[in-house]
């Protein structure tokens, strides 16, 4: 069919391959053959075949384009080299697909499974695919996982053009190799050491500015961002000091529930009351009945007791009795445990009691090959 367009220039060439997608086009128009004429103003499109009219926006113009001509869309022959096209009928190393400006197609190669995008030329009807292949060169220790599929490493792998997820530890790096235009890809995995493996039930997490302490039974493990890991029989411990030595001068009983960090001063309150900081900062006090209610604002920290007692810490320095509360509940902070975390130089899997400790101190570079 012929093709009039009478509009703006950015939107040919989209408008151009919604109408090949159904028939072949000639400009000018051929004499011998309808002609399929759109016109744009004041943000509608006309369009007009054969003596019918509709108007479309740009987000519907496809289907009147399509229910004026009246076709099925196009179709292509695809043949897949050296992988197998993954159909819902099951893998094909060819067949027919949707013809369309850009056509994603699964290719399996080998075990794994790469979504790769593809424009056909137009005019051709059997396509090979895909038109090239990268070599992914993956070095490192132990295995890597590429597309969730499980490959000893160093290795070297064919991939198409496509978007690649490799798994390694608890590194995930995602590669997009669509528009590469390189032979080789290489990816560099510095080996992930296991730093310390401690065998304990973690019971809380307290994450702070200058580290993560991990409170268990019978150990405990604080891992600062400046140092090496500490395994301590602490009730906590930080690099301001240590609970058990705090204890030793200014009893403190029960187990820590909140642990707030502010300009090198850690506040501390434990389950039985008890409110003392470790760091530049040296204030202590005993409420008398278990905390209730923490809340923490930017400025201070409101403490509600069992004996309905309110306390404002405030982190200027003083600590005050504000009368009673009525109808107050339950509201203490969460430092239940996950099973990752992340810290400068480490890090944490918490699992099955045990807390494995990685050392990251590696550059994992994914820069292509000179």
């Amino acid at each position: 069919m012929g093709l009039v367009y009478d509009g703006p220039a950015s939107f040919f060439n989209d408008i151009f391959y919604l109408v090949y997608k159904y028939a072949d086009i000639s400009i000018p128009p051929d004499p011998n053959y309808p002609t399929l004429k759109i016109k744009y103003e004041d943000g509608y499109f006309d369009v007009e075949y054969l003596g019918q009219k509709e108007s479309a926006s740009f987000e519907n113009i496809e289907s009147v384009i399509h229910n004026l001509i009246n076709e099925y869309q196009k179709s292509i022959f695809v043949i897949a080299e050296n992988s197998l096209i993954i159909t819902p009928e099951g893998t094909r190393t060819s067949g027919f697909l949707p013809w369309d400006k850009k056509i994603t197609v699964d290719l399996m190669v080998g075990d794994i499974i790469f979504t790769h995008e593809f424009t056909p030329p137009l005019g051709e009807f059997i396509i090979n695919i895909p038109t090239r292949w990268i070599d992914l060169e993956i070095t490192g220790l132990n295995s890597a996982k590429v597309n969730g599929v499980d490959l000893d490493l160093p290795t070297k792998i064919s991939v198409p053009p496509s978007k690649v997820l490799i798994e390694y530890g608890f590194e995930k790096i995602e590669l997009d190799l669509t528009n590469y235009s390189e032979q080789i890809y290489s990816v560099d995995l510095q080996r992930q050491d296991l730093y310390k493996s401690v065998e304990t039930k973690i019971k809380k997490v307290f994450e702070l500015e200058s580290g993560i302490y991990f409170y268990g039974t019978p150990i405990s493990v604080w891992i600062p961002k400046k140092g090496e890991p500490i395994v301590t029989k602490s009730r906590f411990y930080c690099d301001y000091g240590d609970m058990e030595e705090k204890s030793k001068t200014y009893y403190i009983d029960g187990e820590i529930v909140f642990a707030y960090e502010k300009e090198k001063t850690v506040y501390l309150i434990s389950s039985s009351g008890h409110f003392f900081t470790l760091g530049n900062k040296t204030l202590n006090k005993d409420f008398g009945r278990s905390p209730l209610s923490i809340v923490l604002t930017s400025n201070y920290i409101q403490v509600t007791t069992f004996g309905l007692e309110n306390y404002k810490i405030d982190f200027s320095g003083g600590i005050y009795k504000q009368g009673n509360a009525f109808n107050v509940l339950l509201d203490l902070p969460d430092y239940s445990v996950k099973e990752v975390y992340n810290i400068q130089d480490y890090t944490i899997e918490v699992k099955d009691n045990i807390i494995n400790i990685y050392n990251n101190k590696h550059e994992i570079t994914d820069n292509a090959a000179q």
